[in-house]
């Protein structure tokens, strides 16, 4: 039996563990944390459940690609409740409420009749969004074989879905004169992903797709953990993988808890940066990579800055999840002038002792850690961004200042002592006409037997990216190591 070492717990290295043992391979994963999850991670917090990843999930729709590989994994199942929600997010600017809701008909309307003169440009935006939730209709569906000819049936507004993959958020939002509508469209989604992004995914929500699989990250991943070790796999957790070792164009071996593990086959499901620049150390380069990091002011790397707190006697008067206009509050290098809110009350796993969990999350990205980086006091000023974070939340909902406690906190420091991401990266590189689309292959050529694999092999990034990326690297090893069992028969 062929043997296999993984190295990370998250969704790529889980679901690329359950996959190789399904094929037949002896598979040992390694972790440097004490539980698996990597970037999708839960935990509890004086028992309140707290999701660090599960905003939405693409594939929790059936009968779709996606869907079948998160149920091959276990992550869902029958049993599993999906909440699914009326909203992909609601804005509140300076009281007028715009929505972005799974009726794309009904919305339209309501966006005409909030602002009669951007009947154009909501027209062109409805537009392209129904085009594109037939686009992933048709990618997604198991009975569909020619995808080509069907989606080009589709696509009468290529040039301006095009069109929009060259700008940002905040530069398309330009398009509307509206206030409240240039705000929605600008702080539409979290991360530094471009309009077109946004009109993708909210074209998959309007189509059913992109739910909350009730429990959240915590739960999920138990579930794929679970999956793994009832397959035969052995899963060594507080075990950080500290070298690989090269002899004659191989992986040979890891060197993990002062010990030395040989395997025929390795798969480094980490931030791609990370494994070529301390597990190989610097010894081998990827040029997209370079050229990626380099301009990163056109490409740049999402994080965030999110605090948790309880609710007492929350009454369910905030859309899941909310963005709200704030006068500024700084955090890292800039001020951020909006505020994403999201209650988990709809979820009754979230709820402790009559209290319901509350996120409170702003966008950042590489420039700011790098500010953090360079603190000499970056506990005293994590501090005072809470505290300013909170305070924003009692002015806009004064009737719960009272009945409000910080549960916790983190921000791009932390996410890169966990997981070791580049910068605190919660997305991988964003896109634009000035930046580059990064498609890794996984492989690099002057090694055999080492793969890789997880959200940085791609622009934009995500835990669906994690889950494609690990199946197709999956794909590629199998191909390969069947090739030379056949030619070393012969």
């Amino acid at each position: 039996m062929k043997k296999a070492v993984v190295i990370g717990a998250g969704i790529a290295g889980l679901n690329a563990g359950i996959e190789l043992l399904q094929k037949g391979f002896d598979v040992t994963i390694y972790e440097k944390n004490n539980e698996v999850g990597g970037l999708c991670s839960g935990y509890f917090v004086n028992g309140y459940n707290i999701d660090a990843c599960l905003h939405w999930l693409m594939g929790t729709k059936k009968d779709t690609t996606l869907n079948a590989l998160w149920r091959n994994i276990d992550a869902l199942n029958d049993d599993v409740k999906i909440s699914h929600l009326p909203y992909f997010c609601s804005f509140i600017y300076k009281g007028i409420k715009v929505t972005f809701s799974r009726n794309l008909d009904e919305e339209e309307q309501r966006w005409l009749e909030l602002s009669p003169n951007d009947k154009k440009a909501i027209n062109s935006f409805f537009d392209c969004v129904r085009d594109l939730a037939k686009v992933w209709n048709v990618t997604q569906s198991l009975k569909h074989k020619r995808f080509t000819t069907e989606i080009l049936k589709v696509l009468p507004n290529f040039g301006k879905i095009s069109r929009a993959m060259k700008l940002s958020r905040e530069e398309y939002s330009k398009k509307f004169t509206h206030p409240a509508l240039r705000f929605a469209i600008k702080n539409a989604m979290t991360g530094y992903n471009n309009a077109y992004f946004f009109m993708q995914v909210y074209g998959l929500f309007s189509t059913g797709d992109g739910d909350v699989p009730l429990g959240g990250a915590y739960y999920m991943t138990q579930r794929i953990k679970n999956k793994f070790l009832s397959l035969g796999g052995k899963l060594e957790l507080n075990s950080p993988v500290e070298e690989l070792i090269i002899k004659d164009r191989k992986v040979t071996s890891i060197r993990v808890n002062n010990k030395v593990v040989e395997a025929d086959y390795f798969i480094s499901a980490l931030d791609v940066n990370y494994t070529l620049n301390t597990l190989l150390n610097g010894k081998h380069k990827s040029m997209i990579y370079k050229y990626a990091n380099k301009h990163l002011h056109n490409s740049p790397i999402s994080s965030c800055f999110c605090v948790y707190i309880k609710v007492e006697d929350y009454k369910n008067n905030i859309d899941v999840p909310t963005c709200i206009l704030t006068e500024g509050i700084k955090v890292g290098v800039k001020k951020a002038h909006s505020l994403l809110i999201r209650p988990y009350s709809f979820d009754a796993t979230f709820d402790y002792h009559g209290d319901s969990v509350i996120s409170l999350f702003v966008d950042l990205n590489q420039d700011d850690y790098l500010y953090f980086k360079k603190l000499k006091h970056y506990q005293k000023e994590h501090r005072r961004i809470v505290n300013d974070l909170i305070n924003a939340f009692k002015e806009a909902y004064p009737e719960y200042k009272d009945k409000i406690s910080s549960l916790t906190s983190f921000g791009p420091i932390e996410l890169n002592e966990r997981t070791n991401t580049s910068y605190g990266a919660l997305q991988s590189y964003s896109f634009s006409n000035k930046g580059i689309f990064v498609n890794y292959s996984g492989k690099i050529r002057s090694i055999s037997n080492l793969y890789m694999c997880g959200q940085w092999n791609r622009s934009i990034g995500g835990t669906p990216t994690a889950l494609l990326t690990s199946h197709q690297i999956v794909k590629k090893l199998v191909r390969k190591d069947k090739r030379f069992f056949k030619f070393r028969r012969q």
